[in-house]
């Protein structure tokens, strides 16, 4: 992985200062590259071609590069290029890029099978080019006023430029509805992140922008569902392996994430089966309702790798460092145990596979199974369960099933992608509106949702939102602060589609979750794996709030919400009902603590 910045103007010492802001990014090399139009930075984590001659910015003829990411088939796009008399001085998939697009101008970015932001400057046509990968792998945000344009791999980057960065409200309700910042928002009123599957086109002299999207998911979905299902089987399993197998390509050590869950070790056990002395890692919790490390040591035991381990807790150190990297507010706790899994993997190597985008892909979330079972409840049971389960008690444990069953019937009325997204939503909307008064912004604006009702519209509402802006924002938050590359093979652009074109019941059977991947995993892994139940990677929150010093200080401190949008006497009621256990309140005082944490390291 690495760092990318860049603006339209010359100046060495911000471009400098920009590339040093995001050294964990790429600490084996540096470089900058400038003329009268432009300042392109970058900062350089070694995988392919450690030598010399992958450093960058790179060039070619007319054209400049900085690029974050792995191109996966490069060696192919290679040939092609050769065949047409282009000609290589480098081992890198950078310099492929490059060549690439001179042949093909932005459609270059239909042939790359991997991860990637980069951006292209052309001399001659005075322009830039930025492409972000098709599923949001890799960041990219961008400021643009009336004559500067900025763009980095991180916000922090861009903030060394000084700029009038106004907190903008609709990323604050986006953040306090799901836990993370979505669609093209960021914290910023004049920053914007560019959406995954898009690319950016800057001209230099008129100062113009253009956004324009290379890849369309569901029109990918609709050619998949032309061919015959039993044909499409097929092709999920050949093509999963040969993904996980694509991304083990590198010229440093490579291992793999192993929680003992379905999606990683399935990918840990196909890596096993083709290579030899390979590594594997994961945490325990001393809390035994956290810990899955055992399963970990079962799967490890079970394809014969060489497994890692440490038993690991989260403490207020480990709070103040990734919360003190985010860029902007983010919410999802579980980017401690990935920071920490990726910290103890470093250790090793310096690329990782990880089991991320299973659920969304295969179809492995509860939010999915409640989706089908909500088919067979008429409303007025519903309406009197809710009473019911209301009931009862809230609890410290991991997510239990009264949680599970409050979470399904709270909304039940409401349609499916919304239901949906009030399930994951961390405050109701009538909750946030009392929380932001004034700054309050409708979930309906934050997030449209359309009428359809299906299982492929929910899983496509999670691969736009959730998964671009929260799961891949915290593996690469996580893996970057230790200088690892995270590779994704869920993600790969010829499977995705393809297992989301086929029919439900290879998705949920009999609530069965991910039940076409099980069946693929059953050939791999022991059954007490395949079949167990999904528990996630989670923390205990709700004691640690009952325990820390360090977010009480952050939750009862009136000053930390002097000027902002939250409301201070809200907070200290949810404060007061969790403390004494009237009510587990720990996922909307989680989001306090780390906004105003955020909000104070940041003003």
């Amino acid at each position: 992985m690495c760092g990318i910045a860049g603006f339209n103007w010359k100046d060495n010492a911000a471009i400098e200062e920009m590339a040093g802001a995001m050294r964990h990014r790429g600490p084996d090399d540096s470089g900058t590259y400038l003329d009268d139009n432009v300042s392109l930075g970058h900062t350089r984590l070694s995988i392919l071609d450690l030598s010399p001659k992958g450093h960058q910015p790179m060039y070619f003829k007319n054209l400049a590069i900085v690029f974050n990411g792995e191109i996966y088939n490069f060696q192919e796009i290679r040939k092609e290029l050769e065949s047409f008399g282009y000609g290589f001085t480098s081992g890198t998939d950078t310099e492929v890029i490059l060549a690439a697009y001179h042949r093909w101008g932005d459609k270059c970015v239909e042939k790359f099978n991997g991860m990637w932001a980069f951006c292209i400057y052309d001399r001659d046509k005075q322009t830039l080019f930025i492409s972000r990968d098709r599923f949001g792998i890799k960041p990219v945000y961008y400021y643009l006023d009336d004559r500067r344009f900025i763009f980095a791999s991180e916000l922090k980057a861009i903030r060394k430029h000084h700029i009038d960065l106004e907190t903008d409200p609709a990323g604050v309700n986006f953040f306090f509805y799901q836990k993370y910042i979505g669609g093209d928002l960021t914290i910023y009123k004049n920053c914007r992140k560019l959406r995954p599957a898009h690319s950016i086109l800057f001209d230099l002299n008129t100062k113009k922008l253009t956004i324009s999207k290379h890849y369309d998911l569901e029109a990918e979905i609709a050619k998949r569902q032309d061919i015959a299902v039993d044909d499409r089987l097929e092709m999920v399993e050949e093509i999963l392996s040969d993904a996980v197998l694509k991304r083990l390509i590198a010229d440093v050590p490579v291992g793999s994430f192993l929680s003992g869950g379905l999606d990683s070790s399935l990918i840990s056990a196909i890596i096993a089966k083709n290579k030899k002395d390979f590594d594997t890692f994961s945490i325990g919790f001393k809390d035994e309702s956290y810990n899955e490390l055992e399963f970990s040591k079962i799967v490890a035991e079970h394809i014969k790798t060489a497994h890692h381990y440490e038993y690991m807790d989260v403490n207020e150190e480990v709070m103040q460092q990734i919360i003190s990297a985010m860029d902007e507010p983010f919410g999802d706790s579980s980017v401690f145990p990935t920071y920490l899994l990726s910290k103890i993997t470093r250790q090793k190597v310096t690329v990782s596979l990880s089991g991320d985008a299973g659920d969304e892909v295969f179809g492995g979330y509860d939010t999915y199974r409640a989706y089908k079972l909500a088919k067979f409840i008429p409303a007025p049971v519903a309406g009197l369960s809710r009473l019911l389960v209301n009931m009862i008690p809230p609890s410290d444990k991991k997510v239990t099933l009264g949680f599970k069953m409050k979470r399904f019937l709270r909304d039940f009325d409401a349609g499916c992608n919304r239901r949906h997204l009030n399930w994951m939503a961390t405050f109701t909307e009538s909750s946030r509106k009392d929380l932001l008064n004034n700054s309050f912004i409708p979930d309906e604006q934050l997030i449209p949702c359309g009428s359809e009702d299906s299982l492929l519209s929910v899983q496509l509402n999670d691969i736009h939102n959730y998964l671009a802006e929260d799961i891949l924002k915290k593996i690469d938050l996580a893996s970057m602060q230790v200088s690892l590359e995270a590779r994704v093979p869920y993600l790969d652009y010829r499977l995705v589609p393809l297992v989301l074109s086929l029919p439900d019941k290879y998705k949920i059977r009999f609530l069965t979750t991910k039940w076409f991947l099980k069946r693929i995993a059953d050939k791999y892994l022991p059954r007490q794996i395949v079949h167990r139940t999904k528990r996630g990677f989670t923390v205990p929150v709700s004691s640690w709030i009952r325990n820390s010093d360090l977010i009480k200080e952050f939750l009862t401190g009136r000053r930390y919400y002097e000027g902002g949008p939250v409301n201070y006497e809200r907070t200290q009621q949810l404060f007061n009902e969790h403390i004494s256990r009237k009510r587990d309140n720990a996922r909307e005082l989680w989001l306090i603590f780390v906004y105003n944490h955020w909000r104070c390291k940041n003003r």
